[in-house]
């Protein structure tokens, strides 16, 4: 992620992947995109431009992410599909994290999952997967309906949880700053996201930070579109003209 406690390296150098030019492309943002003392913040509009969808942090550890709110408000209102993810703090117990996650979210948990962001490495009485676990079964038993997702490197994982089979039943998000596809720990069959790089244009995708992490879908925009459809909402407005009455239908 942009957390500055990111574990693998961050390279400059842009790889060139012609084999993914028709993979679907989002970004994931955090509070490193806005700066909250200038206005106007992050242009979604903007981005809105460039993808369909954006994952937004909300949180780590006990707090929750400072821009999170407006960032989530404001992506919904550009027709983004939205995500969330959670930097998994193990300095802070799993469950409450989770419940502070849930609290966030309120009625509103998005399109998208809600991402568990596995990568600390602040050494924590809470470190390793059956913390992770804990975690996750959390979120569960909190938001039943609502589907989850893991978010690691694949040399982390395979440090912290390798065969550990539970994780399976979640989709990946893979980072893997490599010109290569990625490596993929064992008990997963393939990646659904793969985050690519950090050093993506933040100016082209309306943020303001310079650099911007991207991340490729593993399908087309129409597969992107088919996995998270979006309820259209429709208001209706009546105005009267004299004695016409006019009706207006708005659908967001």
């Amino acid at each position: 992620m942009s957390e500055q406690s990111s574990y693998q390296p961050k390279p400059i150098i842009q790889p060139q992947r012609s084999q993914f030019l028709t993979n679907f492309k989002l970004p994931d943002i955090s509070f490193w995109q806005d700066d909250p003392t200038t206005l106007p913040g992050i242009n979604f509009a903007k981005m809105a431009g460039m993808t369909r969808g954006v994952i937004i942090r909300a949180g780590q550890g006990s707090f929750e992410d400072k821009v999170f709110k407006t960032s989530w408000k404001n992506a919904k209102l550009a027709g983004l599909v939205r995500g969330s993810y959670w930097f998994y703090d193990s300095r802070v117990n799993p469950k409450r994290q989770a419940e502070k996650w849930v609290e966030i979210m309120g009625n509103d948990p998005g399109e998208m999952e809600m991402w568990g962001d596995f990568e600390d490495r602040y050494g924590g009485p809470y470190t390793g997967w059956r913390h992770w676990f804990d975690f996750m079964e959390r979120i569960k038993a909190l938001l039943p309906e609502k589907k989850l997702g893991v978010y690691t490197g694949y040399y982390y994982f395979q440090e912290f949880a390798a065969g550990v089979n539970y994780f399976a039943q979640y989709p990946l998000w893979i980072a893997w700053y490599n010109p290569t596809e990625p490596l993929v720990p064992p008990i997963w069959q393939d990646w659904t996201f793969w985050q690519f790089t950090s050093n993506g244009d933040g100016a082209l995708f309306g943020v303001e930070s310079k650099d911007i992490d991207l991340n490729y879908f593993n399908g087309t925009e129409e597969d992107f579109l088919a996995r998270y459809p979006t309820t259209q909402t429709q208001a209706t407005l009546v105005a009267k003209f004299g004695n016409t009455l006019v009706e207006y239908r708005r659908v967001s």
